[in-house]
């Protein structure tokens, strides 16, 4: 490995950051694109980074969406791993095609553009979501050839996962529209990940790790509370795999222009309230002591999900739903043992 530079976008926030980790322990030079300076602290505290320092640099991007914003942070850089967009977060306000839709699309196209500025930029990986490619049809089997339509303006305001889902669908055909007409000289690769579930370094409190904050509050929420009031589709992956994936499609023997879909559990996915039988299997004193209470349920909605493109292209099989959630329970237990000392 020659330490060749990658720049990260979104490197504070739980995918991000597992890209970051797992890029510099592949031998990559680092450039995160943060807000401000006052989230580098955390980057360069966390122990995974540690042993790293030196090939971490931070530069400033306080506003992705607007034009031009990239173009610093993009020189002498051969690859970019776009991460940062904004999140469902069912505490998050509107108006949502603002705080959300806007900020995910321009944000896409803006970090393009400064790409066709930089010659050195061989690939652009891109994070998107499998959103983009679900539609309303529970019996069609759905891959990287299908395509989700749009909700309406009305709607979008009303449910912030709508936002959220519309925000990836734009954000994904704006970068399709550009390979089409720009013709770039670097490829992008769109990596399409289920609900990201795992250990999340940079939280390290218990209520930080159960929190909204990462889509780990979905399968959590039948263990720690009444679980979520609708259905929720059942596809998960460890964060492992999607910052495996992330870095792997770095490498020369992956083409580029491709889609991935990244979600285990087979063509049905999971089931939400598995959770609670996996943590009462593999957590039981902390299931008796009260600390893991899984009076919750949510209801799943079965979609169908085929994601082994991945697995087939990339040469590795899903971490499964049993140790994803052992991940993030392991990680939350020993923060509830921290605080108690």
């Amino acid at each position: 490995m020659t330490h060749e530079l990658v720049l990260i976008t979104g490197g504070t926030g739980f995918v991000g950051y597992a890209c970051v980790v797992r890029a510099l322990d592949q031998g990559y030079r680092v450039r995160l694109a943060v807000r401000n300076e006052s989230s580098t602290e955390n980057i360069e505290n966390a122990p995974s980074c540690q042993p790293h320092l030196d090939y971490i640099e931070f530069v400033v991007v306080s506003d992705i969406t607007q034009e031009g914003a990239f173009n610093e942070a993009m020189q002498g850089v051969s690859y970019v791993i776009h991460v940062a967009s904004p999140t469902p977060r069912p505490d998050k306000a509107g108006p949502f095609h603002d705080t959300v839709v806007q900020p995910a699309v321009s944000g896409t196209i803006n970090i393009l553009l400064a790409a066709t500025k930089a010659p050195s930029v061989n690939r652009v990986i891109v994070t998107s979501s499998v959103s983009v490619f679900m539609t309303d049809d529970q019996a069609r089997v759905h891959n990287e050839t299908t395509m989700a339509t749009v909700p309406d303006d009305s709607f979008i305001e009303k449910d912030i996962y709508a936002a959220y889902h519309t925000s990836k669908v734009l954000a994904y055909r704006a970068t399709q529209d550009f390979l089409r007409t720009t013709k770039p000289h670097f490829t992008i690769t769109n990596i399409m990940p289920s609900f990201v579930v795992g250990k999340h370094e940079l939280l390290t409190t218990p209520e930080d790790i159960i929190s909204p904050k990462t889509s780990n509050c979905v399968p959590l929420a039948p263990i720690f509370g009444e679980g979520l009031p609708f259905p929720i589709p059942g596809g998960t992956v460890h964060i492992d795999d999607v910052a495996k994936v992330h870095i792997a499609a770095l490498g020369p023997q992956i083409d580029g222009n491709q889609d991935f879909i990244l979600t285990a559990g087979g063509i049905e996915g999971i089931q939400w309230n598995d959770a609670k039988e996996i943590v009462r299997k593999r957590f039981p004193e902390a299931v008796e002591k009260g600390l893991l209470p899984c009076q919750g349920s949510t209801e799943t909605r079965v979609m169908k999900v085929d994601g082994s493109k991945a697995e087939r292209v990339f040469g590795f099989k899903y971490k499964d739903f049993e140790e994803q959630i052992v991940s993030v329970i392991g990680q939350y237990l020993e923060a509830v043992e921290r605080c108690n000392h």
